[in-house]
């Protein structure tokens, strides 16, 4: 949830900064619907009805949507952004990689948040609470974004690299002009007389 406040600051510095959320369709980002498909294969993975069902493939199906989003990513490396964002991807797929498809969550963080040290929840999630066998724990969910700010949750120094990423992006995309493209007749561009 860190990345939606990451949207909104990012949306918003733009806009402080001359920019127009018009000019992010100007955006070539290559690849788009291998990042929207693995995007969307998370929100189904998650919700209620599949994350009750998913069983044992869930991880799989996990680590293989987070893929297809970073393949688009690393492909869009010439972005603004961009680059810091992989980073923040690269950062949490690590530790989800060497836990067996789950992102390793602390106890402590969520006994902070919610009073119980346990997950929140009793389906399938990409997080498991660390303990002494947990693989790469510091890059795992061990900060709180606290009550009673809207969305309080835990999360990774990842997930801030993310945020990070995604504002530099907007930001830096809203202030850009759009290409100017000479009008075209027949299938040519048109040049201009002297």
């Amino acid at each position: 949830m860190l990345l939606l406040y990451a949207i909104a600051a990012g949306l918003l510095i733009g806009r402080l900064l001359g920019g127009r959320v018009r000019n992010l369709e100007g955006v070539h980002f290559v690849w788009w619907q291998l990042a929207l498909a693995g995007l969307l294969v998370q929100l189904v993975l998650f919700a209620g009805p599949v994350a009750e069902r998913v069983g044992p493939e869930g991880p799989a199906i996990y680590v293989a949507s987070t893929l297809a989003v970073l393949a688009a990513l690393l492909r869009n490396l010439r972005l603004t952004g961009l680059p810091i964002l992989a980073v923040g991807a690269i950062l949490n797929l690590i530790p989800v990689l060497a836990n067996g498809g789950a992102m390793p969550s602390s106890p402590e963080a969520w006994l902070s948040l919610t009073g119980v040290a346990a997950l929140p929840v009793s389906h399938f999630t990409n997080a498991v609470l660390i303990g002494p066998d947990t693989l790469f724990p510091f890059l795992g969910d061990v900060f709180v974004f606290p009550r009673p700010l809207p969305m309080a949750n835990v999360f990774s120094i990842g997930d801030a690299i993310i945020a990070v990423g995604a504002v530099v992006f907007l930001a830096t995309a809203m202030r850009r002009e759009p290409r100017s493209l000479a009008p075209i007749v027949h299938g040519t561009p048109r040049t201009a007389h002297r």
